[in-house]
């Protein structure tokens, strides 16, 4: 598991990576009116897609992974249900985002609803990765984390060379990119698992039943990703939300890096383990990344004061104190995933919809009190509320499932000396093999069905 977390984190490391000089060229070409505009544009069909999944992505995976036998079946039904949601999100977005954003100019409001006919593709897209993973094909899944910013990267160099980059134009050239990257991946998935739609029913009635005990698991990023910047672009200006969106994409770096490699595979990895090996790796994850994290999160907000201003342009000078005060969830929401993982393989889904609702509620309590007076450093202030109580809740659920407090939060040195070694010996294995004009991604088994 070291060797495919440490591919996974790689991977997601040259994503990060990507998306920083996109969102750098974003904000130097398009100012913070641009970068905001471009936020609430693409923010809410983000939303929209994370909410109309309704949890059956992570439905696929564990009951795929339950009953392999059934994997063409599960995939056949997933389709017919992730068309059904995706064009009835597609029609709800269409509607109420006149209406949502009625504070803001037209062109904004057109924006988003050109950035809405994602939606159908993005909710089929996710069903089809999950299946991916079902399967193990984790070196598929990994490209394509790989691709989606490259193609980004591609649209807006395309746009700069004939002096076309404007909001507009690079959300359309985005939906492009995105719906060929859908296309690959159905591909994928198709010629390894030929889809039965039969029994739909039944089996779309089962997809439901486990999408809705998994669905708070979607509300952890679909709320708690896009909580704060969806109420700065009801209460407050696109100015202030450009401002937001460097500050957070600045903090947001690591917890992405590291939760993105950790939700390439280990939901289904740690459903592999007995009990007692599953708890003894959930502490030594948990302890080793709580403590990297926090010093990597305190050093960062050492240098933001430097690195935002000679990066992203004076004009962005205000984003710094949100940056510092939102790092301060990095550690936290990297345990609290470790922790949601482990719940979920236990099938204690329901213990993930109480800290979500504990959660959002407290985030969303405290961001609207703190909004007006404090503008952006009031919505940071929700989300760092919003993290705590999540993460406290599942500490105390996960004790009582037999997890130890104290092993959580123990430095495990033995585990950062078996990183630096495995790290060691795979940049040997990678030149050996990039000689040869061969190069694996750890742990992938693929199969047909």
């Amino acid at each position: 598991m070291k060797r495919l977390f440490l591919s996974s984190l790689s991977i997601n490391v040259l994503v990060i990576v990507i998306n920083l000089v996109t969102g750098i060229i974003s904000a130097r070409y398009l100012g913070p009116e641009g970068r905001g505009e471009l936020a609430t544009a693409t923010r809410w069909s983000m939303l929209l897609t994370m909410l109309f999944t309704l949890g059956l992505p992570g439905a696929v995976i564990f009951l795929g992974k339950k009953n392999p036998d059934r994997q063409r079946e599960l995939f056949g039904v997933y389709l017919v249900l992730g068309v059904s949601m995706g064009l009835i999100a597609l029609v709800a977005g269409e509607t109420l985002l006149p209406v949502l954003l009625s504070g803001h100019e037209e062109h904004v409001v057109r924006f988003a609803q050109i950035s809405m006919l994602a939606v159908p593709f993005g909710l089929l897209a996710d069903g089809l990765i999950g299946t991916l993973q079902t399967l193990n094909m984790f070196r598929r899944v990994l490209l394509l984390r790989i691709l989606n910013p490259v193609g980004v990267l591609l649209v807006i160099t395309g746009l700069l060379i004939f002096d076309l980059y404007t909001v507009r134009n690079f959300i359309i050239g985005s939906l492009a990119w995105s719906f060929l990257l859908f296309l690959m991946t159905f591909t994928w998935v198709y010629t390894s698992v030929r889809p039965k739609v039969t029994r739909v029913w039944q089996t779309g009635k089962e997809l439901f039943n486990k999408g809705i005990q998994i669905y708070s698991v979607g509300l952890v990023s679909a709320f708690g990703g896009n909580l704060d910047q969806l109420i700065i672009s009801l209460f407050l200006t696109t100015y202030m939300l450009g401002l937001y969106t460097v500050s957070s994409s600045i903090a947001s770096m690591l917890p992405s890096i590291i939760t993105g490699a950790l939700g390439t595979f280990l939901f289904p990895k740690l459903m592999d383990l007995a009990l007692n090996h599953r708890q003894k790796q959930v502490e030594r994850m948990h302890g080793t990344l709580f403590y990297a994290t926090l010093v990597m999160a305190a050093a960062a907000a050492c240098v933001i004061p430097f690195a935002i201003p000679l990066v992203y342009g004076a004009d962005f000078k205000e984003s710094v104190l949100m940056g510092q005060v939102l790092l301060i969830c990095t550690p936290i929401n990297i345990a609290y995933s470790v922790l949601t993982n482990f719940v979920s393989t236990e099938g204690k889904f329901h213990y993930v919809s109480l800290s979500e609702i504990l959660g959002l509620a407290s985030g969303v309590g405290m961001t609207l009190l703190l909004v007006q007076p404090l503008q952006g450093v009031g919505a940071a202030l929700g989300v760092v509320t919003m993290a705590l109580v999540k993460w406290s809740f599942m500490l105390v659920k996960c004790k009582g499932m037999g997890l130890t407090v104290s092993r959580l939060f123990y430095v495990y040195p033995e585990s950062f000396l078996a990183l630096y070694r495995t790290v060691l010996q795979g940049g040997g294995r990678f030149k050996r093999k990039s000689g040869s004009g061969a190069v694996s991604v750890a742990g992938e088994t693929e199969g047909k069905v």
